[in-house]
């Protein structure tokens, strides 16, 4: 089995997710590109943000595709939904790939699948509830601590405070690198892998075995998980 990994983010996912994936059982090697794939490996590429996902490079994956045939076997893409409902983008996505196979009449060997990261990236990793304070902090984390609390409430329900001026993916992203370094705990986009440490992925594989938060990180790892 070959996937090609589709991935929205050129950053921090696409730095982790290769790590959660042999947490998760999957034994499939990481080549550079299509052209190395054999029997059981994969292909992760970023996507270069959402607009250019969907506008150009979704459709330049998909020519590759078809130009190699019998190398990959499933297509799988990994997005935000920002401020979209995740089914809303999870459909939006669908119906691109359908209506550009269909247009270009393709007959494609290969199936495809669309995971969506409801809100952001950063809200599946606000799951590890061994980060979140069990007494009222101070200084900079305060606000957060006191606007929603992530430990016991669903992340993904998680909505911008009326006076913060800013989208729900940003303000995941800033409630996050705040818990974090409350924690003493360096996190950025560009420097990611304590995230990617097993004892991390634990935490956040708990969380949603133990409750219904982070359906959307459920999906995914319902799919992939081998062990």
């Amino acid at each position: 089995m070959n996937y090609y990994f589709l991935l929205e983010d050129e950053k921090s996912s696409i730095k982790v997710l290769p790590n959660w994936l042999e947490y998760m059982g999957i034994k499939n090697i990481r080549v550079q590109d299509i052209t190395y794939l054999t029997d059981n490996c994969y292909v992760m590429q970023s996507g270069q943000g959402i607009t250019q996902l969907i506008t150009r490079v979704l459709f330049q994956t998909i020519d590759t595709i078809i130009q190699n045939p019998g190398k990959v076997d499933e297509l799988i893409v990994i997005l935000d939904s920002e401020e979209y409902d995740a089914l809303s983008r999870k459909n939006q996505v669908n119906s691109i790939i359908e209506k550009y196979i269909k247009d270009k009449d393709y007959h494609i060997d290969f199936t495809y699948k669309v995971f969506v990261c409801n809100h952001c990236f950063e809200t599946w990793l606000l799951g590890n509830r061994s980060l979140f304070p069990e007494e009222r902090p101070s200084g900079d984390f305060q606000k957060y601590y006191d606007s929603y609390n992530v430990k016991d409430s669903d992340p993904e329900m998680m909505t911008v405070p009326q006076n913060v001026q800013e989208t729900i993916a940003s303000y995941h992203f800033h409630y996050l690198h705040e818990m974090c370094r409350y924690n003493k705990i360096r996190y950025s986009k560009k420097k990611p892998m304590i995230m990617a440490k097993e004892e991390y992925f634990n935490q956040l594989k708990i969380r949603i075995e133990s409750t219904h938060h982070l359906r959307s990180f459920f999906e995914f790892y319902s799919y992939f998980n081998q062990t």
